[in-house]
């Protein structure tokens, strides 16, 4: 029997010689009682040392370090058990430190006898590691573009008012100068005449105050107000200090209704639709643009009565500022611009019209289009024609550019209904003017 089994191992050494998985046969001491030539170089080592290491009786951990003998050793499970058992992605290192990942088979051959292989997969497993982590990169780039297709439809819903906001604090910072020159004579009538007024009125109270000390008005203490009033020269005081506060009243007056126009027309008001006066936002818009009209431009009004429009006044205003900031750039220092605001059949029509060099033939199929600019670098944007187009057309109405001759001036007509329709009014893509 003995000899049948040394016969079969023998066979067995001989299948193995040339397997390219490594191989040993061990005892049931955990001794290396066969190893193939793979198994040597899966160790690292040269084979002369694991030869002698083995003839030593030196244990299978102790020449090859795989994980799973510290803690698991499939060897006695699989004699525990009395069949093969097989281990996938067992981390193992060889003796010159790389690391390995391997399938380990532990067969019980009987006598206390084991056979076990190992097969480096260490390729594979890191294809598939890669392949993972591919995988979950892009799960995650799927899921990162859904979340930001989510945001920027989000986005979108409010691009076309945060469009008009940004071209609205465009016109504003354009003007910014200017205001701040308005602002800053009605705030010096304050100043000054405050300083004036207190000193008034400082010496009011020091003749109260001589009349108070002297009880019986003696003739020393007429005398003594008489020269005080004399030096403070009392008769202009009682009447000028009137007409210091008057002054004063008015300049706050000026200061606040700069300020009230600049915030009327600074205040967003994208979704609020209420009755507006259009010949109200039309003198608004016209005083604030009084720095850039002020001893340069003429401008000559024509107003019908109209009826109140409802619309988002906010957002009309600024179609106002932009046609009227462009007719003042055109026409330049002493040009004209005649403003014109009349009732008729489709609700309420407003002319802008100009004395410039007008819109050359070739530029009015473009003179609507986003970012189309006739302006030099640096002073404008390429927006405010084409967001006041689309805010008249988001309200049911249009702007018409009506081109005249060659160095005759441009004229812009607004065309608004009194009532803005129901259903939102779909844009209409096109170049042209209307």
């Amino acid at each position: 029997m003995a000899e049948l089994l040394d016969d079969a191992l023998a066979d067995l050494q001989r299948v193995l010689e040339g397997a390219v998985d490594a191989a040993v046969i061990l005892d049931q001491n955990h001794r290396v009682l066969y190893r193939n030539s793979a198994y040597d170089a899966y160790t690292g080592k040269r084979p002369r040392d694991v030869g002698a290491a083995a003839a030593a009786g030196t244990p299978c951990h102790q020449l090859f370090n795989l994980e799973i003998c510290a803690e698991n050793c499939i060897m006695r499970r699989a004699v525990a058990a009395g069949k093969p058992l097989r281990m996938h992605e067992i981390h193992a290192k060889r003796g010159d430190g790389e690391d390995l990942t391997l399938i380990v088979t532990s067969t019980p051959l009987g006598s206390g006898l084991v056979l076990e292989t190992y097969r480096d997969v260490t390729a594979e497993s890191r294809v598939q590691r890669k392949y993972h982590a591919l995988l979950a990169r892009e799960r995650g780039a799927k899921e990162d573009l859904e979340r930001k297709v989510l945001e920027r439809t989000e986005a979108l819903r409010r691009a076309q008012d945060q469009l008009v906001l940004n071209e609205k604090m465009s016109s504003l910072g354009r003007l910014v100068a200017g205001i701040a020159h308005e602002l800053n004579n009605p705030i010096n009538f304050v100043y000054g005449n405050v300083d004036f007024l207190a000193q008034y009125f400082r010496h009011l109270i020091n003749l109260i105050a001589i009349y108070e000390s002297s009880p019986e008005l003696s003739p020393e203490a007429l005398r003594r107000a008489a020269e005080f009033k004399e030096s403070i020269d009392f008769e202009f005081l009682m009447e000028d200090w009137e007409r210091l506060l008057k002054s004063v009243r008015a300049g706050a007056e000026r200061t606040a209704q700069i300020v009230a126009g600049l915030k009327a027309f600074s205040r967003p008001q994208v979704g609020k639709i209420e009755e507006t006066d259009l010949i109200a936002g039309l003198e608004t818009t016209l005083h604030l643009l009084q720095p850039l009209l002020r001893d340069r431009v003429t401008v000559h009004r024509h107003y019908a009565p109209l009826p109140r429009v409802r619309c988002r006044g906010g957002q009309v205003q600024q179609v106002f500022m932009n046609l009227l900031t462009n007719a003042a750039q055109a026409a330049g220092p002493g040009g004209e611009i005649f403003v014109t605001a009349l009732p008729d059949a489709e609700g309420v029509r407003v002319s802008v019209r100009d004395t410039g060099p007008g819109v050359p033939a070739e530029l009015t199929t473009k003179i609507f289009d986003p970012f189309f600019t006739t302006k030099d670098v640096g002073e404008g944007t390429g927006l405010g024609l084409a967001i006041s187009q689309r805010i008249a057309r988001s309200h049911g109405g249009r702007i018409e550019l009506v081109a005249g001759e060659p160095g005759r001036g441009a004229e812009f007509i607004v065309w608004l209904p009194l009532e803005p329709p129901t259903e939102p009014v779909k844009e209409v893509q096109e170049g042209g003017a209307g």
